[in-house]
């Protein structure tokens, strides 16, 4: 008997209130994987094995919709990224773009991105 398949997936929730153009956001959503990959890699030796996981499986992402509330209280979990941008284009300097959550099981992240629309 095979042993269950994880559905391991990694979750961005991207601050729906500042307006962000496709592109805009397509480039935060890549800071923030950028930045959780290197996470994982460098910092987060206890996340190897669930990390490697999702590389084997695919790298399963989804993304999601929030307002600046919600990715303040996410930002301030232990593990969650937050990615802020440097205003070079199109939203003031420091603004809370996205918060990323490591690959995780996704009934483990249920309870934390269960009232979060797609984006």
């Amino acid at each position: 008997m095979t042993a269950p398949t994880r559905d391991i997936v990694q979750y961005f929730i991207v601050n729906s209130e500042l307006g962000m153009s496709s592109g805009k956001m397509a480039a935060q959503v890549a800071h923030a994987a950028t930045t959780m990959t290197l996470h994982c890699l460098l910092n987060d030796k206890s996340s190897h094995a669930t990390f490697q996981a999702w590389l084997n499986a695919g790298q399963k992402k989804i993304v999601l919709r929030g307002t600046e509330a919600d990715l303040l209280r996410l930002s301030k979990v232990e593990g969650y990224l937050a990615i802020r941008d440097a205003g070079h284009t199109e939203i003031p300097s420091g603004s809370l773009t996205v918060v990323v959550l490591p690959p995780a099981d996704k009934e483990e992240v249920r309870s934390v991105v269960g009232g979060f629309k797609l984006m």
